[in-house]
């Protein structure tokens, strides 16, 4: 009898550990599940490509896949070309399927997404003292109803380029104050056998659009777009831009970028606006060693205007936005590359290798790139900066700008039309 007890004790406890190890087995394997389990992060990107943080960017990434391997995968969706990389988020974000991460500008758009409810609230995150690795005032443009939704990096001016050797030719050791004297020079350029400038129609007008931008605040003051289209000083830049076009290459109207960049690389234009992003290009597709010769300026004064010598085009050119997540794990994942994108460290090798410059704080370099420091030094100095035409206009008078530029300055409509085209975009 005892020992039948014995043999039925003994079988209860070899059931329970049995049945103790099943579940303890189940729980082990679960939680290696769990851990095995990696976080995939899908980042629409146009910082690929011939962009001058394409090769410092993908380096970045790779190491914090690398440091995070198992557990968080960034996979990046390149798209080259700006203007289709724009079309596809405006698609993505009315269709909402945005992917964890991308990236668009400032201004007008940026508040398209901000206040679309969906984006990832980083405000908690930022409180935890995040927020104070960024400049001063970035953060406005993310901001809505006290929330910050999402991450200011990339800050643009945009500025004359120069090439200094070719300006010589022309006999000018420096750039031209006033428009009255940039006119002259262009004179002598011309006479040179030296197309002065690099302009377009094509796309999103880019170059022209920005000088464009530097007209309008010369001639009205900072605070012109405080007064609408219907200020003297959108018309008068209208006119000015009419000008500009007597001395720049005959592709200029239908050019896009990359046909505008490329005289301008290539010798065959000697002055483009464009921003610190640039520089790399410079250096690495510019012929004849032409990066030795470029300077940077800010552009001319207009005489009579309400400009302010050394006034200049300034804003945050990039923000990287992300989705909304309802997964805790998915959601920590992409505050954390977030996180490592901003890091001081990582933000001065972008910087320091691709020429642009950037919203996080990051100790001044003993050996800052020249073109660079230039901008640097000039924006120090500069009365105020206020952002370019498309980033101060709603969408729809951006998006009419390069048609509405195209058609003035072939000639097919006069300054007067070109305004009236802007305004009624602006009345949608």
């Amino acid at each position: 009898m005892k020992s039948k007890t014995m043999a039925k004790v003994l079988a209860v406890s070899l059931a329970a550990i049995i049945s103790s190890g099943m579940l303890i087995g189940c729980k082990t394997s679960t939680k290696t599940s769990s851990e095995a389990k990696e976080v995939e992060i899908k980042f629409s990107s146009f910082w690929v490509g011939k962009d001058s943080k394409a090769e410092t960017m993908t380096e970045l990434i790779n190491k914090f896949n690398q440091d995070n391997s198992g557990k968080i995968k960034v996979v990046v969706e390149e798209i080259a070309d700006y203007n289709a990389y724009e079309d596809k988020m405006k698609t993505t974000i009315a269709t909402n399927n945005l992917p964890d991460l991308f990236v668009f500008k400032s201004g007008s758009i940026a508040q398209t997404y901000v206040k679309s409810g969906k984006l990832m609230d980083l405000t908690k995150y930022m409180n935890e003292g995040w927020k104070n690795d960024f400049v001063d005032n970035s953060l406005t443009d993310v901001t809505v109803d006290s929330k910050i939704m999402a991450v200011p990096y990339e800050f643009g001016v945009t500025p004359v380029m120069y090439n200094s050797k070719l300006l010589e030719k022309a006999g000018y050791k420096e750039f031209p104050k006033t428009y009255k004297e940039f006119y002259e020079m262009c004179d002598k350029l011309k006479a040179q056998g030296i197309i002065p400038m690099s302009q377009m129609t094509g796309e999103n007008a880019w170059t022209s659009m920005l000088w464009y931008s530097q007209l309008v605040v010369a001639i009205g003051g900072q605070d012109v777009y405080s007064r609408g289209l219907s200020d003297p000083a959108f018309l008068e830049a209208a006119k000015e831009m009419q000008k500009l076009y007597k001395y720049t290459t005959s592709d200029a109207v239908g050019a896009g970028a990359a046909v505008a960049a490329g005289h301008f690389l290539n010798e065959k234009t000697a002055m483009l606006l464009n921003g610190p992003w640039f520089i790399g290009r410079i250096k690495k597709e510019g012929v004849n060693n032409m990066y030795d010769s470029v300077k940077i300026a800010p552009a001319p004064l207009y005489e009579g205007g309400k400009g302010k010598e050394g006034g200049y085009i300034g804003f945050v050119q990039s923000i990287i936005g992300a989705a909304k997540q309802t997964d805790k794990d998915k959601e920590a994942a992409v505050v954390k590359f977030l996180k490592f994108l901003t890091q001081k460290d990582n933000v001065a090798k972008l910087s320091a290798n691709s020429g642009s410059m950037f919203v996080v704080k990051t100790p001044a370099p003993s050996n800052v790139e020249k073109l660079q420091g230039q901008m640097t030094e000039q924006l120090n100095k500069a009365p105020y900066t206020v952002p370019h035409f498309q980033l101060m206009v709603k969408p729809a008078v951006g998006t009419e700008f390069p048609q509405a530029l195209s058609a003035l300055v072939s000639g097919t409509k006069t300054p007067e039309q070109f305004i009236e085209q802007l305004k009624k975009a602006d009345a949608k």
